[in-house]
């Protein structure tokens, strides 16, 4: 009888018929607006932010500081190099999930979708039974977090207890990969990840609300491991009137930023503002014998990667412009030219000032004071660049990204206004290290007890309002509101159950009132202020910012 050999080529064979394949969607087209705070940004479910065609929206106090935004992430899959990258397209990443086998949907226009969740939306249910369109079609079943109320992590039951992650004050959502088509601006094959995507922002007249935060969740739906994974956050600037900023970075804040050459902008006028770029939360660094997170320490315990490198892309198609093939995108997001040459620091990042030295930030020294080298001092004598319209990039890495794996990756883009151009840049500096100091507080989703109100058969509410401004840097105001005359005791705690500030313990009468707490010399984070009334507590959270 003659031997069948069919088994054995169907074992050699699944392994081929096993790899994803690349699908045939349509660009993703939807959008939304981020606008619970002073920025208005238009985002965006393709891996750009803020453009894709007129009109380009990331818009504060009547101008534009940004014209395009996009991140790019590659890495190397058996020793090639794949990327997911743009400028201003083509994009390529495509709206939906990827199944277990790593293939995109057949139809990516069933989530060509950004999901939103306001503050609001939670109030209006907790106190008022009402169900928003945004709390009943949020899609937990794709991945969007839910924070659980009924003890079954596998459903989204809003009567049970259920809610929406609520972040900020608003927050926008969506999910897209990057094997929905095939990848024409970097040319390489795809890196075979989903992504989960978020923009959040707060309600804040002052620092806070001058701020957007994101997260990308970046799983790894291939079979193999990406090794030496880098992302980045591309950015076109405007900050007002385009073709006089200059750009630098603060490898210590882990900052790239960008501000006007002098002291007067067509757009935003005198004391132009500055903007910047920093990567909150990255990837646990290997024992690699580097301070990563630049603390001092080398390979202390939790230590996580930061940002990596900045570089300026001065446009067109020289050595030092717009990349167009995937190792141009790679190499750049660890500052490498496009010829494969390292940047070095002095004059334009090329040739340098001798003695050579490699460096990984751009313009980093410092133009407020004039030391070192920047686009103020070009050459350590005191010779500016000329300005011109500024794009750069701002990346972490590098990681390994293996099967199956997720990598969250935050940062935040921070606008600041000083009293002159320069100053912009050192209020920038300090409201980046605010926000890096608060960042895990201000990731943190508040509580179902966070949005309860209490009513009462009376003329005055009995509860406790949320402190406002919240987060805030200074001073804060609580309010509350008593139906009789009634002990009060109201007090400030850290996490750790110790009383910080002891600001109400006396007998008050009915109405409503109001308690400053001053925040001094307390390190920025999250504090909790409790009221005790004659047969009541209340509980709010609070965060300090620096």
């Amino acid at each position: 009888m003659q031997k069948s050999y069919w088994p054995f080529l169907l074992f050699l064979l699944l392994p081929h018929l096993a790899v994803a394949q690349t699908g045939t969607c349509e660009p993703a087209l939807a959008e939304a607006y981020l606008d619970a705070g002073n920025v208005r940004a238009r985002i965006l479910n393709n891996g750009g932010l803020f453009w894709r065609g007129s009109p380009h929206v990331y818009e504060i106090d009547g101008a534009n500081a940004i014209f395009a935004s996009g991140i790019w992430i590659s890495g190397l899959i058996d020793n090639t190099i794949h990327a997911a990258a743009s400028l201003y397209g083509p994009w390529e990443f495509w709206s939906g999930p990827l199944d277990t086998a790593g293939n995109p949907p057949t139809d990516c226009k069933l989530y060509d979708q950004i999901w939103e969740i306001r503050r609001e939306d939670i109030q209006s249910f907790i106190n008022e039974a009402r169900v928003s369109s945004n709390l009943n079609n949020w899609p937990w079943q794709l991945g969007a977090p839910v924070i659980d109320g009924d003890g079954n992590p596998n459903n989204y039951n809003i009567e049970g207890g259920d809610l929406p992650e609520l972040l900020g004050d608003q927050r926008l959502w969506w999910i897209m990969n990057d094997r929905g088509n095939t990848h024409d601006r970097t040319g390489s094959p795809p890196l075979g990840i989903e992504v989960h995507a978020s923009a959040f922002a707060y309600t804040n007249p002052a620092t806070l609300g001058n701020i957007t935060f994101y997260e990308y969740k970046i799983i790894n739906k291939n079979t193999s491991p990406i090794t030496e994974t880098h992302v980045g956050l591309f950015s076109d600037i405007y900050l007002g009137y385009f073709i006089d900023d200059f750009v630098g970075s603060d490898s210590l804040l882990h900052l790239a930023y960008a501000y006007n050459a002098d002291n007067v902008d067509e757009r935003y006028g005198d004391a132009p503002p500055a903007i910047g770029f920093t990567f909150l939360e990255t990837i646990l660094a290997e024992n690699d014998g580097l301070d990563n997170n630049r603390d001092g320490i080398v390979d202390e315990i939790g230590e996580k990667l930061g940002t990596h490198a900045v570089m300026y892309l001065a446009g067109g198609g020289g050595v030092n412009g717009d990349p167009i093939t995937s190792e141009h995108f790679h190499n750049y997001m660890q500052a490498i030219w496009k010829d494969g040459r390292h940047l070095i620091e002095g004059l334009a990042g090329r040739r340098g000032i001798s003695p050579f030295k490699r460096t990984r930030f751009y313009w980093s020294g410092d133009p407020v004071t004039g030391a070192f080298w920047s686009e103020k001092n070009l050459d350590n004598q005191g010779n500016p660049n000329n300005s011109f319209d500024r794009a750069l990039v701002t990346s972490t890495g590098p990681f390994t990204l293996a099967s199956a794996d997720t990598a969250t990756i935050r940062f935040a883009i921070i606008w600041s206004r000083g009293e002159d151009n320069l100053d912009s840049i050192t209020v920038l500096r300090k409201d980046t290290q605010a926000v890096r100091s608060a960042s895990e507080s201000l990731y943190s989703p508040p509580t179902r007890e966070d949005f309860i109100t209490i009513p009462q058969p009376s003329n005055y509410l009995l509860g406790f309002d949320q402190n406002f401004p919240n987060p805030f840097s200074l001073s804060t105001t609580l309010r509350y509101s008593l139906p009789q005359p009634m002990q009060v005791r109201l007090a400030v705690y850290d996490l750790l159950g110790r009383e910080v500030a002891l600001l109400v313990d006396a007998q008050q009468e009915a109405g409503i009132h109001t308690a400053e707490f001053d925040a001094g010399s307390l390190p920025a984070g999250m504090y909790l202020a409790r009221i005790e009334l004659d047969f009541l507590q209340f509980t709010k959270r609070m965060v300090i910012t620096r």
